[in-house]
């Protein structure tokens, strides 16, 4: 008998005592985004599923939450806050209620700079904080770090804060924050040394480089031609640092640092659309001929009713930076309802990037197509000149939420066969994106397009290069390129064409979101649109799937105004990217 009492004494303790399940309950907070950070800092939350061994354990628990549940709600801006938490035991469970009186909401009342440079001075404007709102501890820092980076920009990449004063005036109920910096020296760009690189050529780093050796130092430059190393797909990393103090001259010496990507790729993909059937496309790319980052792609694409392969040379900052030369020739089959084509083209344009808003591009192009089954068959000869241009604000470029975009392409064509066939093809759309949610998760978007061309008369213009709606982008719900009026049982094609688009698109979690939307539009024979014919309509609904290439898009739209014969019940799209 002793010898049992003695080897149970010897079992921990813990191994007998019973968990103590309980529930937490926060009361006396509204501020909703305090409320959520709260829950994810408390031990009493995220340690729950794992209860103490006994009501002390809770308690201590729940007192060792205190200081930083304060310390949360501090950052929020309630300065006066104080927290009592209280355990009520019952049968089944133990109860937590964290008590929280949050005093009064402090605003920001000052944020003010103090500096010895010639830089312009720093404001809570530019730094991204408003005066008379929330104090938020997240945004305070935030603007900190703005605050180096404004001294970077002015060529003081060496500053740092020197003194922090946060004032919390408790007859006002604000926040006062006083930094002092310690700018450093002024800086101009020394020599840069290159680490990483295997089979791309210094030059290409050169004719990326945002900045000349003595240059005033920029961080904006920098991070400018850092992007610009990544997005050529050359790169899987490159960093881009400096000295920790300048040289002799003023100058401060930069390092990169880069990891080459593999430079060759072979792609294939599938897709599917109501009216084009399956879809196959095959792909390889070389992205740095003779180390310099000239690319060679070959392409091809096959559904039911198109057939097309492409080969593109791009040459990168040609002739001087920020320019592209970019050769390209296709061979492509096309039958659809309103004509079948063959067509063979050579085309080399230059293209402009100018800052971050601008695209222009501007060439030559040579086409050879053969028209059959169609209102107007026939083979022409085509010299065309495309000059495109685009601007925009928004914010990406596959799922734009705030911002707009205006594009603009005219494009002068002759025939050879007849010089006296010429026309000319002018397309300009305008869309804009309302985020109507500081979260982004619910943006009306629109898009108007007006197309038209000049020409003598509607049969200088071949069938394929005429203006034919119903597309990926307009009046989704009818026949692919019907919407025109007909000749005979056939599309005729006009010379002009106004569409209107709205979107209306709901993001409900990080991975999933629905679209409704409504199209118009006509196409009429008169080279400007007197809006006399039938408007066309259609409606729908997509889904959006969120990955880290852009949203997955999967639309079926509905004709309004459904030709009997000619146009199905419905059409399904899909693609990558949103809409426009």
């Amino acid at each position: 008998m002793w010898k049992k009492l003695f080897f149970l004494s010897l079992v921990p303790v813990a191994l007998w005592a019973a968990n103590v399940p309980y529930s937490v309950y926060f009361l006396g907070l509204d501020d909703k985004e305090a409320l959520k950070t709260l829950k994810a800092v408390s031990d009493l939350t995220t340690l729950r599923s794992r209860p103490p061994t006994s009501l002390n354990a809770l308690r201590y628990r729940a007192d060792s939450d205190t200081a930083d549940l304060l310390k949360v709600l501090h950052s929020y801006g309630y300065y006066e806050a104080t927290i009592d938490i209280r355990l009520e035991e019952y049968d089944d469970e133990t109860r937590v209620y964290v008590l929280i009186q949050p005093g009064p909401m402090y605003t920001l009342g000052e944020f003010s700079v103090q500096q010895s440079t010639d830089c312009a001075p720093i404001t809570a404007e530019n730094v991204g904080l408003r005066l008379g709102k929330q104090a938020l501890a997240k945004e305070i820092l935030n603007a900190e770090q703005k605050t180096l980076t404004l001294l970077a920009n002015c060529g003081y990449p060496l500053a740092k804060i020197d003194k922090r004063e946060m004032i919390a005036d408790g007859d006002t109920k604000q926040l006062l924050v006083r930094l002092s910096v310690e700018a450093g020296p002024l800086c101009r760009f020394g020599p840069l040394s290159i680490q990483g690189l295997a089979q791309v050529e210094p030059k290409y780093i050169q004719n990326n480089q945002e900045w000349k050796e003595g240059d005033t130092y920029a961080a904006s430059k920098v991070e400018t031609t850092q992007k610009s190393l990544l997005e050529s797909g050359l790169f899987s990393s490159a960093l881009i640092t400096h000295a920790e103090k300048p040289d002799s001259k003023g100058e401060l010496p930069m390092r990169l640092e880069v990891s080459e990507s593999k430079h060759r790729s072979i792609h294939a993909g599938i897709s599917y659309q109501t009216f084009f059937g399956p879809g196959l496309t095959f792909g390889w790319e070389n992205r740095n001929i003779q180390g310099m980052g000239r690319k060679l792609s070959l392409r091809a694409d096959v559904t039911k009713r198109t057939h097309a392969g492409n080969v593109t040379f791009l040459v990168p900052d040609a002739f001087r930076p920020n320019q592209d030369y970019v050769a390209a020739a296709q061979a492509m089959y096309e039958s659809i309802f309103p004509y079948h084509q063959r067509s063979y083209s050579v085309t080399n344009r230059l293209e402009w990037k100018i800052g971050t808003e601008y695209r222009v591009s501007m060439g030559l192009k040579l086409e050879r197509i053969i028209v059959g089954d169609s209102a107007d068959n026939g083979t022409f000869t085509l010299g065309e000149g495309p000059i495109y241009f685009r601007w925009s604000s928004a914010d990406d470029l596959l799922n734009p939420t705030r911002g707009q975009t205006i594009e603009y392409k005219i494009v002068p064509s002759i025939n050879f066969a007849d010089i006296n066939r010429y026309y000319v093809y002018q397309s300009a759309a305008y869309a804009t994106y309302w985020g109507l949610h500081k979260s982004d998760g619910l943006v009306l978007a629109h898009q108007i397009l007006l197309e038209s061309i000049y020409s003598q008369n509607l049969g200088a213009i071949p069938m394929p290069k005429r203006v034919l709606g119903g597309s990926d982008q307009e009046l989704r719900g009818y026949r692919y390129r019907s919407v025109s009026p007909f000749e005979g049982d056939k599309p005729e094609g006009g010379r002009c064409g106004l569409f209107y688009t709205a979107e209306m698109r709901l993001r409900f979690s990080k991975s999933l979101g629905f679209v409704p939307f409504f199209d118009i539009g006509n196409v009429e024979k008169t080279i400007l649109p007197k809006g006399n014919e039938k408007w066309f309509k259609s409606a729908g609904l997509g889904v959006r799937y969120f990955t880290f290439l852009g949203p997955l898009r999967f639309d079926i739209a509905f004709p309004l105004n459904r030709r009997k014969g000619i146009d199905p019940y419905y059409r399904v799209l899909v693609s990558i990217g949103q809409t426009f």
